[in-house]
C-alpha cells in the first residue's frame, strides 16, 4: 500500500537515527486490538493529535460518522458506477463511509475480488490541505478497504496500490489550470536559487495510478541511493516522449536531494498535481464538510484570492453589512462544483445553518454563480433534493454552530434556487431513525427589514481583547494617591481566548490611571429584562470629556499620545504594543481601528454630541432570548454583545421594552434566528424584520403597550432590589431567571404579553 507510509514530511526520524524510537512506537501501537477499533478511529486520533485552536484556524470540524454515512447513502445511489470525491476529507470520515458503501454494493453484486479492488481505487478519492489529516485519511481508506484487499490477496492477486488520498489545495488558489498545464506538460516551480523546474507529461499525470506509483518508486530509490531511472521500466513508461521528459526531471530531483533539498519533491509533486488532474477528469459525486471560517480569519495572501474568486469569478460576495460575517464554505461549495463535478453530477456538503437563510449567502442560494466577466459560469439546481435542517437535533453540540446539509445538481444553463422547504431533523443526535418528516419553509433573513426601527439600531463597539480595556478598581496601597486618579487591575473574563488569556499583564496591574479615562460600559452580562446591573469599567483613550479620540493615523495604535493624560499615555502605548505583538496574522488593524471597527464606537460618540430628536436609548441582547432595558446615563458606552436603539422619549422607549422583553416577540423571531445549544440565538437586527411599527402616541394600543412596559420596568427594578437585599451577590444568571419568573407570574408581565400579542398577532402567522 503506497502512500500510507512513505518518504514525506514525517520521514525525518529515519534520517536522524530514530529507528529505535520508531520500533518502540510500533511495538506499543501493536498492543492495541485494531480489529475492535471504532470505525471513526482516524477522526478520534486527529482530534487528539491536532490542537483544537489549529483545527479552528483551518475551519476543520469533525463530522459524526452517522451523518457522513447518511449523506453518502443519500448521494451515492450507484456506488459501482459513480466516482466520489471528498475535497476537504479531514481525517477521512466520508472517505471511509464511501469505501464501505462501495464494498457492500460490490459484494451484493458478486464482483470478483480483483475487480472490486481495481474499481475501488478510482471510485473514492480524497484531498486535504493538512498533512496529518491526509495520513489519517489514507489509513481510514485502507482500513475501510481491508475486506477487499484481503479478498484479493486470498484469491491470489497482487493487491498493491497507492491510496488515492492526496495532500493538496482543492481551491487551487496558487495557480490557474491554464497557467500550470501547457498542451503537453505540467511544470512545477521549485523556487530555489537555480530556478529549478520539474516537468511532467500531462499524459502521465492523467494516468493517476501510474503517476503515483512512479513517484513513489523514484522517491524510494533516491532515498536509498539506488538508480531511480529503473523506476521508468518498472512502471511501464515506454513512450519515448514521456521517458525523455521524465529522465530530465528525475535528474533534477536527484540534484535537489544531493543539495540537501531532500527527496520530498517526489511526494510534493504527486500531491500538488492531483487536484488539477482531478479537475481534468471530473467526478459524479462530491461529498464532505468544507472549511467553516470567515474570510477575515484567513491569511492576507489567501484572503485576497478568496475574495477575488467570490466577487469576480462566481459573483457570490455579499459585502456591505455582511462583510464581517461571510465565510469560505459557500465559495468552497461553488469552487469544487466548478473544478471537479460533471454536468448532472451531485454535490452534498455539511454547511453552517446560516447557508439556508442569512443575507451573506443570498447570492450563493440563487444557484447561478457568474459575473459579467465569467467565461464559464456555473449553474446548479438546489431543488432536486431538499436540504436538511439539523439545528433542532439534541444535543446540538456536534458542530460549534448549528448545521445544515445542502444538496445540488450541476446543470448546463438552468438553475434552481435554494428556496421553498427544507427537511427538519428532530430527535436525538445520532439516532438510527431521526424524525425527518417535518417540513419548514426557508426564511430569507437577508430580506429588507419591515420595521422602521432598523434604521435607528446600531451594534455596540468591539472591546476586544477585553483584558486590554476592562478593569477592576482596587485600593491604592500608597499612603498618598494623586488626585483625580484611580488604581486598576486588568479584568480577566471567562470568554478570553488565547493568546490574550495567558498574557503577562503585570505592567498594567495595580496601575494608577487618570479617572477621566475610565468609563462605564454595558455588556450582555450587565443586562437583565427591563433593568441593568452595575456596568463594567473600561479604560479608553478619549478626550474632550469622553467625546472624541485624539486620532493620528501615524501615532501609536492610531492615537496622538500628546492628546492623552500622562498615565493614560503610558498605558495606551503598552496595550497597543501588546496588540501588535499578539493580534492574528491576517489582521492589518491597529488597536484603535479594532476598537472602532466599522465606526461602531465613533457612532456612539457622534450620538452623544448630537442626539437630535432621538435622545433616549434602549439596549438589547444580540444573542439568545431578547432582553432589553432603558439606558438613562448618556455617558455609558455599549459593547458589541448588545444592540442600541435611539428613541424620541421615554414613552417610546417603554413601548419598545415591552415588545422586546415579551415571549410573543421571542416566539415570532425564533424562525428567523439560528439555533444554538440553548435555543434560538443571533437576534441582532433580525427582530426588525417583524412588523413592529414606529411608536405613535395617537394610537391607543401603542400607548397601552408603553404604559404596561413602564409598569413592568418598575416592577422588575423592585424585584432586582429585593434580590440584592436577599443575596450577597446577584449574578446576571440569577437576576434574569428571577425577573423572568416574576414576569410570567405577575399581573404586569401578563399585561405585557396580552398587549404585545394584540399588536403582533399570532407568532405562527408571523412565521
Amino acid at each position: 500500500l503506497q502512500g500510507i507510509v512513505e518518504s514525506d514530511f514525517f520521514a525525518w526520524p529515519t534520517e536522524v537515527g530514530g529507528m529505535g524510537f520508531l520500533k518502540t512506537l510500533a511495538h506499543r501501537v501493536a498492543r492495541f486490538d485494531w480489529d475492535s477499533a471504532p470505525t471513526d478511529i482516524a477522526a478520534i486520533l486527529y482530534e487528539t493529535v491536532i490542537p483544537a485552536e489549529e483545527r479552528r484556524q483551518l475551519g476543520e470540524y469533525y463530522t459524526p460518522d452517522w451523518l457522513a454515512r447518511t449523506m453518502v447513502e443519500e448521494l451515492v445511489t450507484e456506488p459501482l458506477e459513480q466516482r466520489v470525491l471528498d475535497p476537504a476529507c479531514g481525517s477521512g470520515t466520508f472517505i471511509a463511509e464511501a469505501v464501505r458503501h462501495f464494498i457492500d454494493a460490490a459484494g451484493a453484486k458478486g464482483l470478483h475480488p480483483k475487480q472490486v479492488l481495481d474499481r475501488l481505487w478510482v471510485s473514492v478519492t480524497g484531498i486535504d490541505v493538512h498533512p496529518v489529516a491526509v495520513h489519517l485519511a489514507r489509513a481510514a481508506w485502507a482500513l475501510a478497504a481491508r475486506p477487499a484487499i484481503e479478498a484479493a490477496e486470498e484469491a491470489g492477486f497482487n493487491a498493491s496500490m497507492a491510496v488515492p488520498v492526496y495532500l493538496g489545495d482543492s481551491l487551487q488558489l496558487r495557480f490557474r489550470t491554464g497557467d500550470m498545464f501547457a498542451e503537453q506538460q505540467v511544470t512545477i516551480q521549485v523556487q530555489d536559487e537555480a530556478n529549478t523546474e520539474l516537468v511532467f507529461p500531462v499524459s502521465l499525470v492523467d494516468r493517476a495510478e501510474d503517476f503515483d506509483s512512479l513517484m513513489g518508486h523514484v522517491a524510494e530509490a533516491i532515498e536509498k541511493g539506488e538508480d531511480p531511472y529503473i523506476a521508468l521500466d518498472d512502471n511501464g513508461i515506454t513512450d519515448p516522449a514521456e521517458r525523455e521528459t521524465l529522465t530530465e526531471t528525475i535528474g533534477k530531483m536527484e540534484k535537489l536531494h544531493s543539495w540537501g533539498r531532500d527527496h520530498i519533491w517526489a511526494y510534493y509533486t504527486r500531491n500538488l498535481v492531483r487536484p488539477v488532474a482531478l479537475g481534468r477528469n471530473k467526478v459524479d459525486v462530491i461529498v464532505g464538510n468544507p472549511p467553516w471560517l470567515n474570510y477575515n480569519q484567513t491569511a492576507d495572501t489567501l484572503r485576497t484570492e478568496l475574495e477575488n474568486q467570490s466577487k469576480n469569478l462566481y459573483g457570490i460576495w455579499a459585502g456591505g453589512r455582511y462583510a464581517t460575517h461571510q465565510d469560505v464554505a459557500g465559495l468552497f461549495f461553488a469552487r469544487c462544483t466548478d473544478l471537479y463535478l460533471k454536468v448532472d453530477g451531485v454535490i452534498g456538503f455539511v454547511m453552517p445553518h446560516s447557508a439556508l437563510q442569512t443575507g451573506q449567502y443570498s447570492k450563493w442560494r440563487t444557484g447561478r454563480w457568474e459575473t459579467k466577466n465569467s467565461s464559464n459560469p456555473v449553474y446548479v439546481d438546489f431543488g432536486g433534493k431538499r436540504a436538511w435542517d439539523l439545528e433542532r437535533l439534541q444535543p446540538n453540540n456536534f458542530f460549534p454552530v448549528p448545521a445544515s446539509v445542502v444538496f445540488a445538481r450541476r446543470r448546463n444553463g438552468t438553475v434552481g434556487a435554494l428556496e421553498g422547504e427544507v427537511e427538519r431533523w428532530l430527535g436525538p443526535a445520532g439516532a438510527e431513525s431521526p424524525d425527518r418528516t417535518t417540513r419548514v419553509g426557508i426564511t430569507d433573513t437577508g430580506a429588507e427589514a419591515i420595521s422602521p426601527y432598523a434604521g435607528y439600531t446600531r451594534e455596540g463597539a468591539m472591546f476586544v481583547p477585553r483584558c486590554l480595556f476592562f478593569v477592576h478598581q482596587v485600593e491604592n496601597p500608597a499612603l498618598v494617591q494623586a488626585g483625580q486618579t484611580v488604581t486598576v487591575n486588568p479584568r480577566r473574563g471567562v470568554y478570553d481566548r488565547e493568546p490574550w488569556k495567558s498574557l503577562d499583564l503585570t505592567a498594567i496591574t495595580e496601575q494608577t490611571i487618570e479617572a477621566g479615562h475610565v468609563f462605564d460600559v454595558h455588556l450582555g452580562e450587565t443586562l437583565v429584562p427591563y433593568a441593568t446591573l452595575e456596568p463594567l469599567k473600561g479604560v479608553l483613550p478619549l478626550t474632550g470629556e469622553g467625546t472624541e479620540f485624539p486620532i493620528d493615523p501615524d501615532g501609536v495604535g492610531g492615537i496622538r499620545l500628546g492628546g492623552l493624560e500622562r498615565r493614560m499615555r503610558s498605558r495606551w502605548e503598552f496595550v497597543s504594543n501588546l496588540w501588535e505583538a499578539n493580534k492574528s496574522v491576517g489582521s492589518k488593524l491597529n488597536l484603535l481601528q479594532s476598537l472602532d471597527y466599522m465606526n461602531k464606537f465613533s457612532s456612539q460618540l457622534e450620538w452623544r454630541k448630537n442626539p437630535g430628536i432621538r435622545a433616549t436609548r434602549i439596549i438589547y441582547t444580540s444573542n439568545g432570548q431578547p432582553t432589553a432595558a432603558l439606558i438613562s446615563d448618556d455617558m455609558v458606552f455599549i459593547d458589541n454583545a448588545l444592540m442600541w436603539v435611539t428613541c424620541k422619549d421615554e414613552p417610546e422607549a417603554y413601548f419598545l421594552l415591552a415588545i422586546m422583553n415579551s415571549s410573543v416577540l421571542y416566539e415570532a423571531a425564533a424562525p428567523l434566528m439560528s439555533q444554538g445549544q440553548f435555543g434560538a440565538r443571533n437576534l441582532k437586527s433580525l427582530v426588525w424584520k417583524l412588523p413592529i411599527p414606529e411608536f405613535d402616541s395617537s394610537v391607543g394600543l401603542h400607548v397601552e403597550i408603553s404604559e404596561v412596559g413602564e409598569a413592568a420596568a418598575k416592577g422588575a427594578a423592585e424585584r432586582l432590589e429585593r434580590l440584592r437585599e436577599e443575596r450577597e451577590k446577584v449574578t446576571v444568571t440569577v437576576a434574569r431567571r428571577e425577573i423572568r419568573k416574576w414576569l410570567r407570574e405577575s399581573e404586569e408581565g401578563r399585561a405585557v404579553e396580552d398587549a404585545v400579542g394584540r399588536l403582533l398577532g399570532s407568532p405562527t402567522n408571523l412565521g
